[in-house]
């Protein structure tokens, strides 16, 4: 029987066939042995049990602690992938087991973490544009974190880093205005958000940040543990408005999960939203997608045009940014939109060479012809399903 504290069959398992070669551990003397496993956790295992090194390791991992277990084979598969996996080249079993253990260190928590085996990345970068280098990515990362997102030969595994959510934010320092972005990276082999879900101080990192003197004034890549939503969240706790008639003030309403807000520009010289065949795409998507769109000029009440926008914004889950022909008014009302914490999915012609400061964000391009149009409805509703 397992104890909730111990590792289960399931997980340990692998560990055992990958590491046990037959009473020996990978290619360990019985000197060797003790010493690495007097380092990872403090008890020399052959001393302690008097058994074979593949015996010894069973024994204590059967009776360990899990996390003392799981840092014990994190270690080991530091090891093995620094001086052995090349040995098992050509073999399929082992290397089946190699990539189950990658898993189990990918998806476990621990060290006490109490957001079982929620990881996220903070990507800080003195030019956004550049990936960064190799001899920058995990610093300030612990190496058994690390070891859950490295590939056989120790480079990043960027495919499960992916699967993180991920804080990303140019070089700031300590009385610093810049913003921090909270999204998921897109494939772009840069490493740039294609998803922002939210902004906030960058100087709010230094709270979480390994604190070696550096904090954001250096370009690196780190893993740390727990749940990036929670620092976000309390960021908008400690959030005071300033009241004054200078300061705009949204209204307080909630948010329709199913109601996507349309910013484009209109006005008489516009095409009206039963014309405009970019919007007719738009809002075929939404419906595809489970929602229904709305834009400012289909509002008939005798309202301020800028209110009916704000109430729009603050009602809606999701904003759509029409970016062609770079509208200011579109600009300005998609940043506001990044600022109430939206989901901001911007689309524009193809033609458009969009600003450097949006680049990060993933944008629907399209083509203004009837192929180009169907192709931003299939395009629109794909991104809407995936972040609905």
């Amino acid at each position: 029987m397992t104890s909730n504290n111990t590792l289960s069959w399931m997980e340990k398992d692998p560990f055992i066939k990958l590491f046990n070669r037959g009473g020996y551990v990978l290619d360990f003397n019985d000197f060797r042995f003790d010493a690495f496993t007097q380092e990872s956790i403090g008890v020399p295992l052959l001393t302690r049990y008097g058994l074979s090194k593949g015996k010894s390791l069973e024994q204590f991992v059967n009776e360990a602690p899990r996390n003392a277990a799981l840092k014990l084979f994190s270690d080991l598969m530091d090891y093995y992938e620094y001086a052995f996996i090349q040995k098992d080249d050509g073999d399929t079993d082992y290397q089946r087991l190699y990539k189950r253990c990658k898993e189990i260190l990918s998806s476990t928590a621990q060290d006490g973490v109490k957001e079982a085996g929620m990881f996220f990345n903070v990507i800080i970068r003195y030019d956004e544009s550049q990936a960064i280098s190799p001899d920058r990515m995990f610093e300030g990362t612990s190496p058994q974190i690390a070891a859950r997102f490295k590939n056989y030969d120790g480079s990043p595994n960027f495919d499960l880093l992916r699967t993180l959510p991920t804080i990303a934010t140019r070089e700031f320092y300590q009385d610093d205005s810049i913003v921090a972005r909270l999204g998921y990276l897109g494939p772009s082999p840069t490493h740039q958000l294609s998803e922002v879900i939210e902004t906030f101080p960058a100087t709010k990192l230094n709270d979480i940040l390994p604190q070696t003197g550096w904090l954001g004034s250096r370009t690196r890549w780190m893993v740390l543990a727990g749940d990036p939503y929670r620092l976000v969240g309390n960021v908008q706790e400690n959030y005071q408005a300033i009241q004054n008639p200078a300061v705009i003030q949204f209204p307080q309403l909630p948010v329709n999960e199913k109601q996507i807000a349309v910013m484009m520009p209109f006005n008489d010289s516009y095409l009206t939203p039963s014309e405009d065949p970019v919007y007719k795409a738009i809002k075929t998507a939404g419906e595809q997608a489970g929602f229904s769109c709305v834009r400012a000029d289909e509002i008939r009440t005798p309202t301020d045009i800028k209110d009916d926008i704000f109430k729009l914004i603050e009602g809606s889950k999701i904003i759509v940014a029409d970016l062609s022909g770079g509208n200011r008014n579109v600009y300005y009302e998609m940043g506001l939109a990044h600022a109430r914490g939206r989901i901001v999915i911007p689309i524009s012609g193809d033609d458009e060479k969009l600003p450097f400061d949006i680049g990060h964000i993933r944008t629907v391009f399209f083509h203004r012809d009837l192929h180009g149009i169907e192709g931003l409805t299939r395009d629109l509703t794909q991104v809407l399903n995936a972040v609905s």
